[in-house]
């Protein structure tokens, strides 16, 4: 079929009236003037009608539809406009308005607002869980280019939710209905809460929503209907390499990631971190994540971490953290940590001694997450005091305060801004460089050295700027600024780099250039990015 034939087929519709004055206003509407069918004709002409309702010409009239091959001229009669409507509210109504506003159980509103005010009364009662009710005009009597009618407001019967099933996925974690979807038992019906379920279920990373949640009514119940399966979210990203010493043999560098998701269909998560340059530093970490323990509101968070800083000494800390989740976005939790740390040699002049500490404190967690892997948290506020004490060669108090806030700002639908900042800070009378904060590397100060800075104080910023090519790939760039208040150091990091996902990995590719205010920048110091995280 040609081009010609298909535009051929095309039906128009032009909306006019013998009045001049009325054509102009007409002219001025942004109705769909080509069509496919002579329905589609009809809707458009009634969609038009109530729109000229809504702006004043309340007793519009549609006078004829002229047709002719594939031209429609329907002829519309505009009508003396309205300006105002006085509606008559009945006491046991007058709640849904600001009570000032009502004057003699009547309420004066321009024409123009009517519309929204009608939709504005729907909405409390769906909010009530009374989706079914009417709301309308009655007794309508038109005088002066004023409007007289009264409200009419015919209530359903409040709907709640009796039940909720899964559909898909048997095994779905049932404390997560409770708790994450705020599906107790008799929770208010009404439709956004349905969309909220149904943005809270993508916004789990192990399921996946097969399609939009379903209702039946019966006349005594009601029942919900979740559509979802198990989505599998593990993840492992590792690289390992071999070197030779001629007096330690051989050697391995390298960095392995694996990450276990709701393997047990608890919504648990499992983490193992590996990482390793020869000699010079090795980091293990383990740590796992059990939400809504015991059916209760409160996920315990536990990690272990062994770190060794080439031959002077040997961190071990135990991390734990038991939140308790106000609702998806908010979490307020008790903390405790504690550290072990062994001087492997003498030396004097890095002040470096063995020491063990514990700290208690708050942390507030507020997080909204983006439902593009690719993009990540759309918003993140972290704050986390806390108190406690160090024996070393003596006993000492300190203070600890750590605060991350990141924010994903969303331009149009391809550009995007990245911010983040975050900061630490240790408050102590004797600071020994092994108890510091370390910092640097990829999570934090790229072009940079993986936790290439002792610190006891810190602040940075990570700055990229994000266009998203497709809805699997994305281009960035780069801009890190850190501050480090004892040393004045002020590390800057430049770069660019490209990120593509699909169901089965994320590839992350970058490269950065850094400088620390004490060396000048240099091509062959850049550090390339590189990140492959498999899914399985």
């Amino acid at each position: 079929m040609s081009c010609y034939e298909l535009t051929s087929q095309e039906k128009q519709l032009s909306i006019v009236s013998c009045n001049k004055k009325d054509t102009i206003l007409l002219e001025k509407i942004n109705y769909k003037r080509k069509h496919k069918d002579s329905v589609s004709i009809l809707n458009e002409i009634k969609k038009t009608s109530e729109y000229l309702k809504n702006i004043g010409y309340f007793i519009n009239t549609l006078d004829s539809i002229i047709k002719k091959d594939n031209k429609t001229v329907a002829y519309f009669t505009l009508n003396e406009k309205i300006e105002n409507v006085f509606v008559f509210i009945k006491k046991d109504l007058q709640y849904y308005f600001d009570k000032n506003s009502i004057k003699n159980d009547s309420l004066n509103i321009p024409i123009e607002d009517l519309q929204s005010i009608l939709a504005d009364i729907t909405q409390k009662l769906d909010d009530d869980g009374k989706s079914f009710s009417k709301v309308s005009l009655t007794n309508i009597n038109i005088k002066r280019k004023k409007l007289f009618a009264n409200l009419n407001v015919i209530q359903s019967k409040k709907r709640i939710i009796n039940r909720a099933i899964i559909k898909g996925y048997e095994e779905f974690p049932k404390p997560f209905l409770k708790h994450y979807f705020s599906l107790e038992k008799n929770s208010i019906f009404n439709q956004k809460r349905i969309e909220e379920i149904s943005n809270l279920s993508n916004n789990l990373n192990f399921i996946k929503e097969i399609k939009k949640p379903e209702v039946l009514f019966t006349k005594d119940s009601t029942i919900l209907y979740l559509y979802l399966k198990k989505q599998q979210n593990n993840s492992f990203d590792g690289i390992i390499n071999f070197s030779s010493n001629e007096d330690e043999g051989l050697l391995f560098n390298g960095t392995i990631n694996l990450t276990l998701n709701n393997i047990l269909n608890k919504g648990e998560k499992f983490s193992l971190l590996w990482n390793s340059i020869a000699n010079e530093r090795q980091e293990f970490q383990i740590s796992t994540t059990r939400p809504y323990l015991f059916k209760s509101k409160f996920t315990p968070e536990l990690s272990f971490t062994l770190y060794k800083q080439d031959s002077t000494f040997l961190n071990t800390k135990f991390d734990s953290k038991i939140l308790y989740n106000f609702n998806p976005k908010n979490q307020l939790a008790i903390t405790y940590s504690s550290e072990n740390s062994s001087e492997l040699e003498e030396i004097s002049e890095d002040n470096i001694n063995s020491f063990n500490n514990y700290f208690i404190g708050l942390l507030y967690r507020h997080q909204k997450q983006s439902q593009n892997l690719l993009l990540g948290n759309k918003f993140l506020f972290e704050v986390n005091p806390s108190y406690g004490v160090r024996n070393s060669n003596f006993k000492e108090n300190q203070f600890k305060l750590e605060i991350t806030l990141s924010y994903l700002l969303s331009i149009n639908n391809r550009n995007y801004l990245f911010l983040k900042n975050k900061t630490g800070h240790l408050t102590s009378e004797n600071k020994l460089t092994n108890e510091l904060f370390r910092i640097g590397g990829v999570n934090s100060l790229r072009g940079f050295n993986e936790q290439e800075f002792f610190t006891a104080s810190y602040n940075y910023t990570n700055i990229e700027y994000r266009y998203l090519l497709n809805e699997t790939s994305l281009f960035y760039t780069i801009t890190d600024i850190g501050f480090l208040n004892e040393t004045n150091q002020k590390p800057i990091g430049f770069g660019v780099g490209y990120r593509f996902t699909n169901e089965k990995f994320l590839i992350n590719l970058g490269i950065a250039l850094g400088n620390d205010n004490e060396n000048q920048f240099k091509l062959n110091n850049s550090k390339i990015l590189i990140n492959w995280v498999n899914f399985f």
